[in-house]
């Protein structure tokens, strides 16, 4: 008799942007190719050997503090957590009991499911329109908790602020509004929660921030939601050197606006560049760019561009295995990724 739990044993678990050895353009998993804040470097390094010695605040309540000034929510609307992943098992395990139901779009963020199946709860997905717009069914749907990435995690899509109201309003249970990728859209769902105790919205540092090595998102909520999540988290969740950097980096938000100007600037270019090779180019709102070749194979044109140092990401499911999503980085990179496509193209 196995000793591994049988969902364990059954599911396949979340596969996150491959990380091989070797010298390679890493344009697979929608990191920041700028460094973080000079002033959050600065605090990170600044944090003493006692801040090591001894275990960090076990809620962050600096960071929480200034995330609150920043986000414009009162104090105990926040959570901290080790990325946005963290606000996200917490979410999973304070409203879902095993056989109960998680209801999200297809495709998108794939970590959602895994971690309802963990819990032991059922995923139900609702496929996206053509256009990756909502499906009604989305919106009638009675599942205890819904979860939305906006813009969407695999296509960039950007949901209108009046479907999400909609979404919201209509729900039976707890609706989350996954901003992860936000601050390169301009889209806000934060404003929302005063209206809906029912609304949780997640934020992270790792896109926007150029902080995915150090692990930092939030979960904002209604006082009654944190609570739960405050139950249910690990105990010392955020260590002492990503709670001194992140506080740093939320407050420097002249620098963080100069990173996302500069990479919506090469999105926007890249995306043309794909056009004017016949690619079909997804319109997005993120830090990377769904596209479609107009010839040749999705997966063999990812093999060529990692054998020639580029790392993109290829996703093997009916909606997306003919397209690539590919991360944003310095404007010289993607121009040498535009001319091996070419090369491609003209083989």
């Amino acid at each position: 008799m196995s000793k591994i739990r049988k969902t364990v044993m059954a599911m396949e678990g979340y596969i996150p942007g491959r990380q091989p050895k070797g010298s390679f353009v890493k344009l697979n998993a929608n990191e920041n190719p700028y460094p973080p804040s000079p002033k959050a470097l600065e605090a990170m390094g600044a944090v003493g050997a006692d801040s090591f010695r001894l275990y960090p605040s076990s809620t962050a309540v600096e960071l929480r503090k200034t995330a609150a000034l920043v986000f414009g929510v009162p104090f105990d609307c926040t959570v901290a957590g080790n990325g946005s992943d963290d606000i996200f098992t917490m979410i999973i395990r304070s409203i879902l009991d095993e056989g109960d139901t998680l209801a999200v779009v297809d495709p998108t963020y794939t970590l959602y499911e895994t971690l309802a199946e963990i819990q032991g709860a059922k995923t139900e997905k609702h496929p996206l329109k053509e256009d990756y717009s909502l499906p009604e069914s989305y919106f009638e749907s009675e599942a205890k908790l819904k979860i939305l990435p906006n813009p969407n995690a695999q296509t960039g899509t950007l949901f209108p602020k009046e479907d999400i109201v909609r979404l919201v309003e209509s729900a039976k249970g707890i609706v989350v509004i996954d901003e992860a990728y936000a601050l390169f859209s301009g889209s806000n769902a934060i404003e929302l929660l005063s209206r809906f105790p029912n609304l949780v919205v997640t934020r992270t540092m790792s896109k926007s921030h150029s902080l995915a090595g150090l692990r930092v998102g939030f979960g904002l909520a209604a006082p009654e939601i944190v609570e739960a999540f405050m139950k249910v988290k690990d105990s010392y969740n955020l260590n002492a050197a990503s709670q001194a950097a992140a506080r740093e980096a939320l407050l420097d938000g002249e620098y963080t606006s100069g990173v996302i100007k500069k990479i919506v600037e090469t999105r926007d270019d890249f995306g043309k560049g794909l056009a004017t090779l016949g690619w079909e180019v997804t319109p997005s709102w993120g830090n990377f760019l769904l596209a479609k070749p107009n010839s040749g194979d999705a997966a063999e044109i990812t093999a060529y561009l990692e054998n020639n140092g580029y790392l993109v990401r290829h996703f093997d499911t009916p909606r997306l295995k003919d397209k690539i999503r590919f991360s944003i980085g310095k404007k010289e990179q993607m121009d040498e990724l535009l001319e091996l496509l070419k090369k491609y193209t003209a083989r």
